[in-house]
């Protein structure tokens, strides 16, 4: 294991990868927006759709989601991750617009808010061979293995305030969830 993320190749089932995907879709869709007030879109910097989950009707993503949060902060980071998941965006790239989602970080250093988000968990929901292009990469050094990450079903733990892309998606469909897990305020 590599102590700037966690990495759990395959280790969400394909029944649940596929039972994500239906619900998921079954959710109203919205052209994905950047800024922390979801108040901008931008096609030269992101280009997905989204579909949010909300915790309480999906337990079963939450308990997914927090034992993999749960785990890899334990190994790897330590940090106070006192608030739990609890919204998940369902995303999708679709390779016909170049979906895509360039350089950014996922905590909002001027939040009013009394927490951050400490943790970023993404779940890979499709499987490779439906699509071509959309690397997750880090800017970060290290020892990141995106091919081993586009694996049906794997699951990626890493420190919220990590910049990371997603490369477009030249042909297909890449579907896959995220989601944040809070601690109070970074000092």
């Amino acid at each position: 294991m590599n102590s700037l993320f966690y990495l759990a190749p395959a280790a969400v089932p394909l029944s649940v990868c596929d039972n994500i995907i239906e619900r998921g879709l079954r959710l109203p869709s919205n052209n994905a927006t950047i800024g922390f007030n979801n108040d901008r879109q931008d096609n030269s910097y992101r280009v997905s759709t989204v579909r949010w989950f909300y915790g309480p009707d999906n337990k079963d993503i939450v308990d997914l989601i927090m034992h993999h949060a749960t785990l890899a902060n334990r190994e790897h980071f330590g940090f106070d991750i006192s608030i739990g998941a609890h919204e998940f965006q369902f995303t999708e790239y679709h390779g016909s617009v170049n979906g895509k989602y360039e350089w950014h970080h996922d905590v909002w250093w001027t939040n009013p808010r009394a927490h951050d988000r400490k943790l970023s968990v993404v779940i890979q929901l499709s499987d490779p061979s439906n699509y071509t292009g959309g690397d997750f990469e880090f800017c970060e050094p290290g020892d990141f293995n995106a091919q081993t990450f586009k694996t049906r079903g794997s699951v990626l733990v890493f420190p919220s305030f990590f910049r990371h892309r997603v490369t477009s998606v030249t042909s297909g469909l890449r579907y896959s969830l995220v989601s944040w897990v809070d601690g109070p305020k970074f000092r």
